[in-house]
């Protein structure tokens, strides 16, 4: 699916109440329909993780931008369709407060993130490693610069390669390790 830098995208989980499966199904049918007309709607992908038996959804909005998704937020028509959907499902949250995220299975129904230590050692090795090769690399080129410049270049290149490479990699490589369970010696992967 290629999308444009402009779109917008909405995620919206709901947990469908026990019995209201077909009046839920019915809410959505309407409200597709209804946002087929408003300016901006591109589509909506639904997806049910634990299968079309399950009663939870993830609903993926797209707009052509940010102007369209909040203007259908904003909307008298949106909120309608809010309140009604309420009596047939919940909205549901969920939080990730720190490194977690990075580490999650999502397929893994009751698998938790590893323990802190753990990610706390994955983290720090892929920093240290990053770092010692950032200033070994750069010190010679970089050296007569201002401590505040040499420190921005520093960590701009931690950061973003702690992000787009170490962490999402690690996280895969040590997920045997990560995973294993120190109660059961269970690995999950």
């Amino acid at each position: 699916m290629a999308t444009s830098s402009d779109d917008a995208t909405l995620v919206v989980s709901r947990k469908i109440r026990p019995g209201q499966e077909k009046a839920y199904d019915d809410w959505l049918w309407r409200a597709i329909q209804a946002m087929r007309g408003f300016p901006g709607y591109k589509g909506v992908t639904m997806l049910s993780p634990e299968g079309v038996d399950s009663g939870q959804r993830y609903l993926i909005w797209r707009f052509a931008n940010k102007a369209a998704l909040d203007n259908w937020e904003k909307s008298d028509q949106r909120n309608r369709l809010v309140d009604e959907v309420e009596n047939y499902s919940t909205q549901h949250y969920e939080r990730a407060t720190g490194m977690e995220t990075w580490f999650a299975l999502p397929r893994m129904k009751g698998v938790e993130a590893p323990p802190r230590w753990k990610m706390f050692v994955v983290t720090f090795l892929a920093a240290y490693v990053i770092s010692f090769a950032a200033r070994s690399l750069l010190t010679p080129f970089l050296g007569s610069w201002p401590l505040f410049a040499t420190n921005l270049v520093y960590v701009g290149i931690l950061v973003a390669s702690l992000v787009f490479l170490a962490l999402p990699g690690l996280s895969r490589l040590l997920r045997g390790w990560l995973y294993l369970s120190e109660t059961t010696g269970r690995k999950y992967h």
